[in-house]
């Protein structure tokens, strides 16, 4: 018996990945037993390990941190911690393959790390966070944005292609993947843990729908390199379909849901009502004179005076730093817009005491209304103008 030697083994390596690159090239033309070893040979680098887990608590963590503290650095890092997508790519993989059991497994995998991620960003970003308060950066991740739907749809696909024709889970469009795929689920994390429902309701359509279309384009890209479910009866097929169209259901489902949750709700807006005054009138009152010809002497009429219409109070956004401050529909309620320091208000209404918190109604130059913290209000004092 011969003891392999590191050059023996380093060779049987090189061996086995031109091996693979050359069966990833003709895979149609292979035997469903070649097709098979190699779909296994798949299998295995796209299994996720314990490093999944831990790198995605990680990633979490900087999550958290990141959107608490409105820094995209963090965000930026913690995409960088996260492990490579191989379980996405797995999921497409195994729908194409049409093994429900790698499906699940793989789905599994996924999931608890994912649930991992979403309680350490939860915890960082989200526990004791005052009323009212929230990240811009997290709002951003609430709506479907058209391009990250396309770095998601691009990394998915070229990470699809590496891996049929590379045999590797390449890091670049990993990264694209996890950026579209962390972010948002991280930011229905802190929602989730400050009781903010229209972020982690958002967030979290983001992300499933996010999630479901990285699948379905890594479907696609296998689909079109020759991947097909496995000979062996019709059994792999009927689940390959089954599995193609709960894809399909949730994506339906996931943006019919988010056209809904993205229309506008009109909000009625007080309107003056004009009111009638009364007006002074001429009265003649008849004067008894000597002479036989009474004379009638007309009264002063009253003249109308104007009235002055007072303007609303001026004021500023005070404060924000970078990240700025969020315009709300309501007390604690839904996001509107976010100012920056120095932009010009009008107060409309306040002040009105929710909890620890002072807010005010204001009104921006863009004409769009709401209600802000008053501990970023500073008001501006009128000059007075002289009257005519």
């Amino acid at each position: 018996m011969t003891t392999p030697t590191p050059e023996s083994q380093l060779s049987s390596d090189r061996l086995t990945r031109a091996r693979n690159r050359r069966a990833s090239r003709m895979l149609t033309q292979l035997r469903a037993d070649e097709r098979e070893a190699f779909l296994e040979d798949l299998a295995r680098l796209v299994t996720p390990g314990f490093d999944l887990y831990l790198l995605l608590l990680v990633a979490g963590l900087f999550v958290g941190v990141g959107f608490r503290l409105d820094q995209r650095a963090l965000l930026a890092a913690a995409v960088l911690v996260a492990p490579p997508m191989a379980p996405v790519v797995g999921l497409a993989l195994a729908s194409v393959s049409g093994s429900a059991r790698f499906f699940v497994r793989e789905l599994a995998s996924l999931g608890i790390g994912l649930a991992l991620l979403t309680l350490g960003a939860g915890l960082a970003g989200g526990l004791g966070l005052p009323a009212g308060e929230s990240s811009i950066l997290a709002a951003g991740h609430i709506k479907l944005n058209l391009i990250d739907f396309g770095l998601l749809l691009g990394g998915s696909v070229v990470l699809a292609f590496l891996l049929a024709r590379r045999s590797q889970v390449h890091p670049l469009p990993s990264v694209a993947v996890a950026y579209e795929l962390l972010l948002p689920l991280g930011a229905a994390g802190i929602g989730i843990v400050s009781g903010d429902a229209e972020l982690w309701q958002g967030a979290l359509l983001t992300f499933a729908l996010h999630l479901t279309w990285a699948v379905l384009a890594g479907m696609g890209t296998l689909v079109v390199l020759g991947f097909r479910p496995l000979i062996g009866g019709g059994r792999s097929l009927a689940a390959a379909i089954v599995l193609v169209g709960l894809m399909g259901l949730l994506s339906a489902l996931g943006l019919g849901a988010s056209v809904i949750a993205a229309a506008p709700t009109p909000t009625p807006t007080p309107t003056a009502t004009p009111t009638a005054t009364a007006t002074g009138t001429a009265t003649i009152t008849p004067t008894a004179t000597r002479t036989a010809t009474p004379t009638a002497t007309a009264s002063p009429t009253a003249t109308e005076t104007g009235t002055a219409t007072p303007l609303p109070p001026k004021a500023v956004v005070f404060g924000g730093g970078d990240s700025g401050v969020i315009l709300r529909d309501a007390p604690n309620g839904n996001l509107v817009a976010g100012l920056f320091h120095n932009m010009p208000l009008e107060i409309l209404g306040g002040p009105l005491r929710v909890g620890e918190q002072v807010w005010w109604q204001v009104r921006t130059e863009a004409g769009q209304e709401g209600w802000m913290i008053g501990a970023y209000l500073a008001t501006i004092t009128p000059t007075p103008t002289p009257g005519g």
